[in-house]
């Protein structure tokens, strides 16, 4: 089975790409929008208009999931009952005519508009009961309003955008979900309405966020910049008794309204920090004095060793003494915990599938072989939950540069709100040097870069590196390397947050795995250096909290 043999044309045989849809292109008015889009590494495909989804790997093709048309009539006729409600709000009956909003059935409807269709159906009654039409696209609400504006602005709800519109606004659009609370594990589904919207927010110059001012609405607004990118983002901030905008208008009118959206303020220029930028955040340190980084899953360790946003950490080792695989384990770790989501970068680990039965092991904590393998049905459940959480990225390419990791991390971070971004390891890398300059110089400047991209996107960046030469002790064990015997001289150490690592230390009376921890930037909330130890369970793959046992239990 092909892509041909299922009506897609494809131009390339590897990466992504976008293309037509056969199955609804030839229907719409935009017949030549690239709304398919191809992952030719996976053999999967995926159309962000009509749903329709398949797979070259699957047996049977019977898997489509065709995203529905609201069967549901928009009423416009509107109850005068309705109207007055919503004139309480600040919001005349010309705007409510404007949208097209309706009323059925003691519900309102919100119609949600894409290339002039209606592709969902929002409802709420007066109470605050919400719904929304049963397998609809998501897409921001009044989609249409964003194409080809310079300047978008983006609010938490329907009626926020509204007032907005009220006040002589029209390139302004709501998410379709509202916000979720800050401690919410992140999901795509929530922010898939991203997706249909990539090319219209990044064509443009500005985007103003205008979320609520409570925790949950701050939460939605950072993501938001998160991954649209900070640097055309900016913030609006309303009077201390207003809590969104559709407050702004109805308590102080249409003029404020205006004078908020003119006063958006960008986000702290990238090397300027004011003081009011970090209030907040230096209170929550006053007030939560246990407020550190997250734990690595192992207890000992955490004293250590613990993960913070926005960092980046080195990890080398002797080859084959365990790096990769408590690499594997940490991101193992981080997802079942905390439901980061990663991009990974492996090149000793392809092909993918290898390495993913690698990870299933480690998530599910069975042998992927031999007699105790996990079922079908085991692996099946986790390969699903780890599809939510990893992507492998630089899978097909000839040469594998850090630029072209770090677009490819951009793109999942819009996409997908990245939390992590695995390098490894560096020396398999195409590393191109500027005019002039030297490995020294090259390796201090993609730090810097890496740096900045991981503080830009709040992702914790690691690079596991191998070191330039091995020494061995005088019973000809190797020793355990440092960050300075990585090829590029000190600066491994000096520009890293953090810098480990990881070697397997036997002897007659005992085998662990000890994490060398040379380096904590942030020791207040992150650890301090020492070693830790661990065991590995060659059985499962998973590093398990150090325990003095016999060598045989463990390691065979």
């Amino acid at each position: 089975m092909t892509l041909e043999s299922n009506g897609i044309y494809a131009r390339q045989t590897y990466g992504q790409e976008r293309s037509v849809c056969p199955e609804c292109s030839h229907k719409r008015t935009k017949s030549r929008d690239k709304c398919l889009a191809i992952n030719h590494d996976e053999g999967v495909w995926f159309c962000h208009h009509c749903g329709w989804k398949g797979s070259l790997n699957k047996k049977s093709m019977d898997i489509r999931e065709i995203i529905q048309k609201p069967k549901q009539e928009v009423k416009t006729e509107l109850p005068q009952d309705i109207i007055n409600w919503f004139g309480d709000r600040g919001i005349s009956e010309d705007t409510l005519q404007q949208e097209k909003i309706g009323f059925n059935n003691s519900w309102i409807q919100f119609p949600f508009y894409k290339d002039g269709e209606v592709v969902n159906i929002k409802s709420r009654t007066l109470a605050k009961g919400f719904k929304q039409e049963k397998n609809a696209e998501k897409c921001f609400y009044r989609f249409d309003h964003m194409i080809g504006m310079q300047t978008i602005i983006i609010t938490e709800g329907e009626m926020d955008a509204l007032a907005l519109v009220e006040a002589g606004f029209n390139n302004v659009v709501s998410v379709p979900d509202g916000a979720t609370q800050p401690n919410s594990k992140p999901s795509d589904r929530k922010f898939s309405y991203l997706i249909s919207a990539e090319e219209h927010l990044m064509n443009a110059e500005t985007i103003i966020l205008c979320t609520d001012s409570d925790d949950a609405g701050k939460h939605l607004r950072d993501e938001l910049s998160r991954r649209i990118g900070r640097e055309k983002c900016f913030r609006v901030t309303f009077p201390l008794d207003c809590k969104d905008m559709n407050d702004v208008l109805v308590k102080y009118g249409e003029d404020r309204v205006n004078e908020i959206i003119s006063d958006a303020h960008p986000y702290p220029i990238d090397g300027v920090v004011e003081v009011k930028d970090v209030i907040d955040e230096a209170i929550d340190l006053l007030n939560k004095p246990e407020h550190m980084g997250l734990s690595t899953g192992w207890s000992d360790l955490d004293t250590f060793y613990r993960v913070s946003p926005s960092e980046v950490s080195v990890v080398t080792g002797v080859p084959n003494m365990g790096k990769s695989e408590w690499m594997d384990a940490l991101m193992i770790n981080m997802v079942q915990e905390y439901g980061w989501k990663f991009g990974i970068f492996s090149a000793e680990n392809f092909p993918v599938k290898h390495h993913l039965l690698k990870l299933v092991g480690k998530f599910a904590g069975q042998p992927f072989y031999g007699e105790e393998k996990m079922s079908e049905e085991v692996a099946r459940n986790s390969m699903d939950i780890l599809d939510e959480h990893i992507k492998f990225i630089g899978t097909q390419e000839n040469s594998v540069t850090i630029a072209s990791i770090m677009e490819q991390a951009r793109l999942l971070n819009y996409r997908f709100g990245l939390n992590g971004l695995v390098i490894d390891p560096w020396n398999t890398l195409e590393h191109k040097f500027g005019d002039g300059e030297n490995e020294t110089n090259y390796v201090s400047r993609v730090l810097s870069e890496l740096t900045a991209f991981a503080k830009v996107s709040e992702i914790h960046i690691w690079v596991v590196a191998h070191p330039r030469k091995m020494e061995n002790d005088v019973n000809r064990k190797p020793v355990v390397p440092t960050p300075y015997d990585i090829s590029g001289s000190a600066n491994w150490f000096n520009k890293a947050d953090n810098a480990i690592t990881i070697h397997r230390h036997r002897s007659e009376d005992e085998d662990y795995v000890g994490v060398h921890v040379h380096k904590i930037r942030f020791q207040y909330k992150n650890g301090k250096p020492g070693i830790g130890k661990l065991n590995y369970n060659i059985r499962t793959g998973k590093y398990e909290t150090y325990i003095e046992r016999p060598t045989e239990n463990l390691f065979g």
